[in-house]
């Protein structure tokens, strides 16, 4: 047996013609969105787990358990392969994600709030998927590099915020280390970002709905 499980279900599909498969899991007449999916669902790390997909005959994860007992596919492996990834997904889902906030000391005058709600985004610098698992040392040290990186690219100026003073990496909710533009260390915050506390009522909805729905 194979033990790479995705290695193996690659081999089992590449064995048989895929219409064949298709009519196997109940699909009657297959059709080029039920062979983009099967594809999608080989080609994706998560085995489309994560999409929420549903095609009015399976979930994502019917799917990938039907697909897996058509293909003969050793059940007992699956499954726990399956949960596997499940809870990855949902600890990712739950993980609070850390993330830069870019600090210019704005404070508004006679800036439109639909300009500013479009550039909010410009404001916070995120990291890739999966970063929240690394220990903080190596969180804060990617945080310093990450703030080098964006002065360069920025000059040290964030358009409508105004010029860059200061960077907080918030590695939880409420906690942030400060960092100056050269990435040192050099403070520490707890509580929201400023941006929150400063009276942008408008606007503050905005950014909290965007960040909320990105955690």
């Amino acid at each position: 047996m194979i033990e790479n499980f995705k290695t193996d279900l690659v081999l089992r599909v590449a064995a048989m013609p895929r219409n064949e498969i298709l009519e196997a899991m109940g699909y009657q007449k297959p059709t080029s969105a039920n062979l983009e999916r099967l594809q999608n669902v080989l080609d994706d790390p998560e085995f489309g787990l994560n999409d929420g997909g549903f095609d009015f005959k399976y979930s994502s994860e019917g799917f990938l358990r039907a697909m897996c007992v058509v293909t003969g596919m050793d059940m007992a492996v699956a499954d726990q392969r399956i949960c596997r990834i499940k809870k990855y997904l949902e600890e990712e889902r739950e993980a609070f994600k850390p993330y830069l906030w870019v600090d210019t000391g704005f404070k508004r005058q006679s800036q439109p709030i639909f300009a500013l709600a479009v550039c909010e985004h410009q404001r916070y610098l995120d990291f890739p998927k999966g970063f929240w698992r690394r220990s903080i040392d190596r969180q804060l040290g990617r945080a310093q590099c990450r703030v080098r990186e964006h002065v360069y690219e920025t000059t040290g100026d964030l358009g409508i915020w105004g010029h860059i003073k200061q960077y907080w990496f918030y590695y939880k909710k409420n906690a942030a280390y400060l960092l100056a533009r050269n990435g040192e260390v050099i403070g520490k915050h707890e509580g929201p970002a400023p941006s929150l506390a400063r009276g942008i009522r408008e606007l503050d909805v905005i950014s909290q709905t965007i960040r909320e729905a990105q955690q």
